[in-house]
């Protein structure tokens, strides 16, 4: 079944921390009717690869808020490189699931767009490692997985998909310059069953 929620990403949390609270996700749920919060943790450039610490209580502090809100939040590891990082997302996503694992409002997104990464060789054991962690606390919260190319070649998953009922490919789709084409793919993927979010 198609789910509809509205929503807002925040920006990265190195660059744009004074988002990271409840004040800012309450406006953005009563003002803007949001219904979803995403977490975008930052990795490299400063984040949470360098500040650990600082960029985990961002991310929890976001969490909590939607949580206490009654919205779901996504909880992004925003990165472009993640396969490069597997033992830090790992353990991160292995604490979020023991924390949050028992509640709706979590969807975990474990990897953002993917630059020019095999599915097969890249993506797919990167995030069946991490499915892995967050299955042993979580055993059936939605877990959006990044596909190729910014996450755009979802029909790379054709044939070839994750052995877990409660994941979903991401798609991302910016208007200003994406057309035709990639809503071919998205079209492709969904016929052939893959669940998109």
């Amino acid at each position: 079944n198609a789910i509809a929620l509205r929503g807002m990403s925040l920006f990265w949390s190195q660059w744009a921390p004074s988002y990271y609270n409840e004040e800012t996700i309450k406006w953005l749920r009563d003002d803007w009717k949001c219904t979803v919060i995403r977490v975008a943790m930052g990795i490299e450039s400063g984040g949470y690869l360098e500040n650990s610490e600082l960029e985990y209580w961002k991310a929890i502090t976001a969490i909590d808020a939607c949580i206490n809100l009654g919205i779901y939040v996504i909880v992004d590891w925003h990165d472009h490189n993640a396969e490069n990082h597997l033992e830090e997302a790992k353990e991160f996503f292995s604490d979020i699931s023991k924390k949050y694992g028992d509640r709706e409002n979590i969807i975990y997104e474990i990897y953002n767009e993917p630059l020019d990464v095999s599915w097969s060789n890249t993506l797919k054991p990167y995030s069946e490692a991490i499915i892995s962690e967050i299955r042993k606390n979580d055993p059936d919260n939605l877990i959006i997985v990044g596909t190729p190319n910014w996450s755009q070649d979802v029909d790379d998953v054709i044939g070839n998909r994750i052995s877990d009922d409660h994941v979903a490919y991401s798609l991302h789709f910016y208007t200003g310059t994406h057309r035709q084409w990639l809503r071919d793919k998205s079209d492709l993927a969904i016929s052939a069953g893959i669940p998109i979010y």
